[in-house]
């Protein structure tokens, strides 16, 4: 399973300052890569994101995630949500699979259900206001 993590200041990843993006994408990836439960079951990288006009593309503003078994992804979930609130401005972690995104708040169950159905459920079942769900 691949998942995209992003990030946000004030609720919009436009209002995130690209260097302020690259500073969270490079401390999560340390701490995932650093992460005991996540260790011989996660590919963690940092890519790029997709340049925006006017914008030279060059910070690394993407976590890049490829799990090998659902196990890890409760793994990942709790590590990222630890891992924002050690942030002294709590930054959104958006979670991407199959287009749908979820933004991690905290480590639920709930929310772990919708990212593993994320893709396999039609959207007009989505309530829009899921909580996390964008």
């Amino acid at each position: 399973m691949e998942f995209r993590l992003t990030f946000a200041h004030g609720g919009s990843e436009k209002d995130a300052g690209s260097s302020d993006c690259a500073d969270c994408a490079s401390s999560l990836y340390r701490w995932l890569v650093a992460d005991p439960e996540l260790r011989g079951l996660a590919e963690i990288t940092v890519v790029p994101s997709q340049t925006r006009p006017g914008h030279m593309g060059d910070a690394l503003e993407i976590v890049n995630v490829v799990l090998s078994n659902t196990i890890a992804l409760s793994s990942l979930l709790v590590a990222a949500a630890t891992w924002r609130g050690t942030r002294p401005r709590p930054t959104e972690v958006r979670l991407e699979r199959d287009g749908v995104i979820v933004t991690v708040r905290d480590p639920s169950p709930d929310l772990l259900d919708r990212i593993l159905n994320a893709g396999d459920e039609d959207d007009s079942e989505r309530s829009p206001d899921d909580e996390g769900a964008e």
